[in-house]
């Protein structure tokens, strides 16, 4: 019996997810109800592409629709109030990263999706991509010994903030929207919780662009095992770079090192209607020709979303919720990285160096 499923948010990323989902609807693997969104141009658009029911107001599509299952694709700091809702009712619930810009709003949330025994799933996709799995599974095997120090970069270009969200880039941060990435995937590589955090953070490109937050974020974690590793975050980078987003994870142990460059997968391209050549990442997001779906998106950007399904579906057949724990990013894991950004925007704040505290 597959799972009804509806989304909240039909966005520049909302709309990623909508297209990853509607080719499992056509496959047959899930029933896709309703997008709600507050903009009632972009449920027009979502209404001619994918012939979907739209509704101004999320509450309105889950006392109708029935939904199993809905994806939260709002802005950042916006989870909350439609996760409670989902909760309430039953809904089991695929968040996009971070779970929460707050601490507070997090643990509500987690709280309440285990009152009602819903899954909180969360969306980070870094723990996807191959590359990442392969790191995992060499420190796992002690192949890098204790690691000692690390250095991770995360960076967007500046149309990001500018352009695509320039409604609500002044309630976010580089290190809320892309460095959250990297915060989870340091925690989920190394299966520790860092204890202090000394972070600092730039305020000019975009507060002369009458953007009031942050263009980097610099944070140094320290983990209980001896590990330190630097996540730096930004989205300056000029339009004219090669690839919306730079990235790179390096670590170091005692008995080795791996680096994954995240941005370039060897894949380059040249257009004459462009005025920049592209770094192409097709292990991240590509199109394919599905037999049965038409073209749709591939990779471990939509494989993190499909798996929600997946597992959504196998408790519509009668695993339990309990059976499904640990193989999935849920809200406890999703907390820490939540946690560790909160703490890390008070050390650039305070500029004193803190210790971290999940209680």
């Amino acid at each position: 019996m597959k799972a009804k499923v509806g989304v909240v948010g039909a966005g520049t990323y909302g709309s990623v997810l909508i297209n990853a989902y509607y080719g499992a609807h056509k496959r047959g693997e899930i029933e896709l109800a309703a997008i709600a969104d507050i903009n009632p141009d972009t449920l027009s658009a979502m209404k001619a592409k994918y012939g979907m029911k739209g509704y101004l107001d999320y509450k309105e599509m889950f006392d109708q629709e029935g939904l199993d299952a809905v994806a939260v694709v709002t802005p950042d700091y916006l989870h909350e109030e439609v996760v409670l809702e989902a909760a309430k009712r039953g809904i089991h619930i695929l968040a996009q990263k971070p779970l929460s810009t707050d601490i507070g709003q997090g643990k509500r949330m987690i709280q309440a999706a285990k009152e009602n025994q819903v899954m909180l799933y969360v969306d980070f996709h870094k723990r996807f991509d191959p590359a990442h799995i392969q790191l995992r599974n060499a420190i796992r095997a002690g192949k890098l010994g204790e690691i000692e120090y690390g250095y991770v970069c995360m960076e967007d270009k500046i149309l990001v903030p500018s352009e695509w969200f320039k409604t609500w880039a002044q309630n976010s941060s580089p290190a809320w929207f892309i460095g959250i990435h990297f915060f989870d995937l340091i925690y989920w590589l190394l299966g520790e919780k860092p204890v202090r955090v000394y972070a600092t953070g730039v305020k000019k490109k975009l507060v002369s662009m009458g953007i009031d937050t942050y263009d980097s974020l610099q944070s140094k974690f320290e983990f209980p095992g001896g590990a330190s590793i630097t996540v730096d975050s930004s989205w300056i980078l000029p339009n004219s770079f090669s690839s919306i987003v730079n990235q790179q994870i390096r670590l170091v142990g005692t008995e080795g090192f791996q680096e994954v460059d995240s941005q370039d997968r060897g894949v380059v391209a040249a257009y004459g209607s462009d005025s920049y050549s592209h770094v192409v990442n097709p292990y991240g997001n590509m199109m394919v020709d599905d037999p049965v779906a038409g073209p749709v998106p591939t990779g471990y950007c939509i494989e993190s979303m499909l798996a929600f399904l997946q597992l959504v579906n196998r408790m519509k057949e009668g695993t339990s919720l309990k059976e499904l724990a640990g193989l999935y990013p849920n809200g406890d894991e999703a907390l820490v990285s939540t946690v560790m950004c909160q703490y890390a925007h008070e050390s650039a704040r305070t500029g004193k160096i803190l210790e971290i505290s999940y209680e």
